[in-house]
């Protein structure tokens, strides 16, 4: 819960200390982002968090609507086992650029994860689900923007031989990311 505060605060500090810039808003973007990251197994006890890392990228077509796709990995959730999450998402995106320096944005689409480990067990999970998520770009220059976001994503994992354990699982991450317009 800390850690979300401290992310929430910096962002609301950026957003106001940040000076105002007309935003290079329409065309490709990329960057990278550091997350907090929640995995929720739906059917046992297993809730854990790990430190995520991933990247980005777009288009605006116009000022109120995009597409955008990420790649993200996780550190490990269970240290005994080295439990990972990798994966990739699609997404529509809708925008509204409140000031020159603040936009919102609204994001809904597909994700496909995998969840392994590397402690000899053969048992990597994969699926393909939903993904929803909001988040704020504040435009820090002219082409970099700094964005603060939430997203979760929810799967059904299944396993080429095994069909126990991970029945459904959500995924939620908070970060913080810096992305260049091109």
């Amino acid at each position: 819960m800390m850690k979300r505060k401290a992310i929430l605060f910096a962002a609301l500090l950026a957003s106001v200390a940040a000076p105002t810039f007309a935003a290079k808003d329409l065309g490709f973007y990329a960057g990278g982002y550091v997350a907090n990251t929640n995995l929720d197994d739906k059917i046992g006890d297993f809730n854990e968090s790990a430190i995520g890392l991933g990247a980005y990228g777009g288009y605006n077509f116009n000022p109120s609507f995009g597409l955008e796709v990420s790649a993200f990995g996780t550190d490990s959730f269970i240290d005994e086992v080295d439990l990972q999450v990798a994966g990739f998402t699609f997404a529509p995106t809708v925008r509204h650029a409140f000031t020159d320096a603040v936009t919102v944005y609204l994001k809904g689409g597909v994700v496909y994860q995998v969840i392994s480990s590397d402690a000899g067990l053969d048992d990597d999970y994969q699926g393909t689900g939903y993904l929803l998520g909001t988040g704020v770009d504040v435009t820090l220059t002219e082409n970099l923007a700094l964005r603060v976001f939430y997203e979760f994503s929810e799967i059904e994992p299944e396993h080429d031989e095994m069909t126990n354990y991970f029945a459904n699982t959500r995924m939620d991450h908070y970060g913080v990311g810096l992305h260049w317009r091109f």
